[in-house]
C-alpha cells in the first residue's frame, strides 16, 4: 500500500480525532476563568430575622462571617464583626441578609428617618397597651372626640414605652412614638386634652 493510499485510509480518523481535542482544549477552563469561578468572599450576615431598631450589640450576636462567592456580594458588605459599631438597624432585616453601612443608624431616632419628630406623651394604658407589645411597633394615632375618633398621625413608630408585666387598664404611663413632622402639632393637641388612642398596623 502507497504512502498516498495510507494517508487517504486514515485521514478521516485523524481529522476526527483532532476535532475531539480541539473542542477538548477549549471546554477546559482557563486559569482566569477558574480563579473567578472558585473566589469566595468573607461577608457578615445575619443568622436570623432582626427588626428595624435593633441595637448594635443585638446583631452582633446574630451574625456569622460566610463565605459567599464575589458576584454575590453586595458593595460595601462587612467582612468582620469589628465593621459593627455604635447604632441601630435602619431598617428591618431578613435571615441571610448582608450587613453594610446603610444598614446602621445613629440610633433609634435617627432610623426612623428625617420627615418624623419624637415627642412623648402620658397615657392610660388601656389607650396604648393593646396595640403594642414591644417597643418597635407602627401604630396609627387616633384622637377621641365626642363624636367618635380622628386619625390624627398613620405610621408612627413607638421608641420606647413600659413593660406590659403587671399593668393595669387605668395605670398611666409615659410613651416615648416618632411621628410625622407635620402632625405633631394634633398629637401633642390631644395629648393634653387625654385623648389619644393607639392602634395597631
Amino acid at each position: 500500500m502507497t504512502i498516498k493510499q495510507n494517508v487517504t485510509k486514515y485521514l478521516p480518523a485523524m481529522l476526527a480525532f483532532s476535532f475531539v481535542l480541539a473542542g477538548s482544549w477549549m471546554l477546559l477552563p482557563r486559569d482566569d476563568d477558574a480563579a473567578g469561578a472558585n473566589a469566595l468572599v468573607s461577608v457578615l450576615v445575619l443568622e436570623q430575622e432582626m427588626p428595624e431598631g435593633a441595637t448594635a450589640s443585638a446583631v452582633r450576636d446574630a451574625a456569622s462571617v460566610r463565605s459567599l462567592p464575589a458576584e454575590a456580594v453586595v458593595v460595601g458588605a462587612f467582612d468582620s464583626f469589628d465593621d459593627i459599631t455604635d447604632g441601630v438597624l435602619a431598617i428591618d432585616h431578613a435571615q441571610g441578609q448582608q450587613l453594610t453601612p446603610h444598614s446602621f443608624a445613629r440610633n433609634r431616632v435617627a432610623a426612623v428617618g428625617p420627615e418624623f419628630v419624637v415627642t412623648s406623651v402620658r397615657m392610660s394604658a388601656q389607650n396604648w397597651s393593646g396595640a403594642l407589645r414591644i417597643s418597635g411597633d407602627v401604630v396609627d394615632v387616633y384622637a377621641l372626640t365626642d363624636t367618635g375618633a380622628a386619625m390624627v398621625s398613620a405610621g408612627a413608630v413607638v421608641l420606647d414605652s413600659p413593660s406590659l408585666d403587671d399593668l393595669q387598664p387605668v395605670d398611666e404611663a409615659v410613651i416615648t412614638i416618632a411621628v410625622r413632622r407635620e402632625t405633631l402639632p394634633a398629637v401633642l393637641f390631644a395629648a393634653r386634652e387625654e385623648r389619644l388612642w393607639l392602634v395597631g398596623k
